[in-house]
């Protein structure tokens, strides 16, 4: 097996020689590149990344303009690399969550545009201002804290207006009251009014009754389009489809799409689900054994001793648990690959540790790459089998695996780049 050591700037690869049986050959030449601290990693794969955002685009149609979600480090995948190659794959801008997460981008070498999605305030006008940085508008005071840091720095600001047509988060009521505020951002010097948008409270969701709640909210966006209209008000773009708006297809397209969870290779919901093309996952999230015990009859594992084996069973060591985003949640319920089948994890998923069940699977030895979630040869542990089993979305795990865990970015079968946020 080989480790990484951090040696300066050098990395040096110790093979170390173990007594167990030689270890799977499953990706085994990647798998060694992969960690430099301990043997965890999210392995990043660019060609579905690229692949995803490109049939995005031939859906969408050449007409549409396409904003990348990278939000939460692009749901967890590193919103930097993220936000590359979908800017190179047929996005024209992307989207974030807050200032921090624009300057990261910027910072990066991101220089495209970067939309803030959620509410700055006036008080970061001047920093918003200076890293060029598209900013979501809902209240006059923070308008004019952005158009006066925009006169003193001689440049202009781009404002994004939006609407509450039933979210229920941020966002104008669409009223008469907002169409005045928002004739007064308009007027505001050095302000240019890009978009106006709104977002799906159930898109996601197939039932009639959602159906319906979507087409209302369209149908609000619209009437209040038209009311802007009517005082010379015409933003250069309108967008309200995130990935579930984007698979319902043109009736709803507007002249913007928002992808998010489609990019990174899920289908919006079970029952919202892309028909023209399979999402490939990008994320798979890995470790290597480092610890093999026999438990005997009667012995138990891990805290509060929820596993107890009935006969002779062999016990394999992980090094990740719930504080890399592995939910402790999975207890005694998750799957993993080992050697391409699967394993079963047993005894309470610990903070940094979790022990899994190999009786069944040959030859397995330390140093064996497991898989969390993802592929392993002809097998896969899809992360929506996870999620269902825990009662809870994809978006929520791959967001959750934190930046304990590296990222291994892997392009035509290859590592081009290793993240290891604690020590970079």
């Amino acid at each position: 097996m080989g480790l990484f050591f951090y040696l300066g700037r050098e990395f040096c690869v110790f093979y170390i020689n173990y007594e167990e049986k030689e270890a799977c050959t499953v990706d085994r030449n990647l798998s060694i590149q992969h960690f430099m601290q301990r043997p965890v990693w999210a392995q990043i794969d660019l060609d579905a990344a690229a692949f995803n955002i490109r049939q995005i685009r031939r859906m969408v149609g050449p007409d549409v303009a396409i904003m990348s979600v990278v939000k939460a480090n692009a749901y967890g995948h590193g919103s930097v690399e993220l936000a590359r190659v979908f800017l190179e794959h047929g996005a024209d801008r992307v989207a974030v969550a807050c200032l921090g997460e624009a300057i990261e981008l910027r910072q990066g070498g991101i220089t495209g545009r970067i939309v803030i999605l959620g509410h700055t305030d006036g008080s970061q006008a001047a920093e918003l201002v200076n890293y060029g940085i598209d900013v979501t508008v809902f209240r006059y005071e923070d308008a004019l804290a952005f158009s006066q840091a925009a006169v003193a720095q001689q440049r202009m600001v781009h404002v994004h207006i939006a609407v509450d047509t039933g979210m229920g988060r941020i966002g104008y009521r669409p009223d008469a009251a907002s169409i005045a505020e928002i004739q007064q951002i308009a007027m505001l010097p050095h302000v240019q009014l890009d978009s106006v948008f709104t977002h799906f409270a159930v898109s996601d969701e197939s039932d009639v009754a959602s159906i319906e709640y979507t087409q209302l909210q369209y149908k609000r966006l619209q009437a209040f389009l038209d009311e802007l209209r009517q005082v010379n008000i015409v933003p250069a773009y309108v967008h309200c489809c995130n990935s579930a708006g984007v698979v319902w297809g043109k009736s709803l397209l507007a002249g913007m799409v928002r992808p998010g969870i489609l990019q990174y290779g899920y289908h919006p919901s079970a029952t919202v689900q892309a028909t023209s093309f399979c999402p490939r996952p990008v994320m798979s999230l890995r470790a290597c054994i480092t610890h093999i015990k026999v438990l005997e009859a009667g012995e138990t594992v891990s805290y509060g001793r929820h596993f107890q084996a009935k006969e002779q069973r062999v016990i394999a060591t992980l090094p990740i648990g719930y504080a890399d985003g592995y939910p402790r949640a999975l207890s005694n319920r998750g799957d993993v690959l080992v050697r391409g089948k699967r394993a079963r994890q047993v005894g309470n998923i610990c903070m940094d540790q979790c022990m899994i069940d190999v009786t069944d699977i040959p030859q397995v030895a330390v140093g064996d790459e497991v898989v969390l979630f993802g592929q392993q040869g002809d097998e896969s542990v899809p992360l929506e089998e996870l999620a269902c089993c825990i009662g809870t979305i994809a978006h929520e795990i791959l967001c959750n695996i934190n930046r304990r865990v590296p990222r291994v970015y892997v392009q035509g079968g290859e590592v081009v780049r290793r993240l290891e946020y604690l020590v970079e």
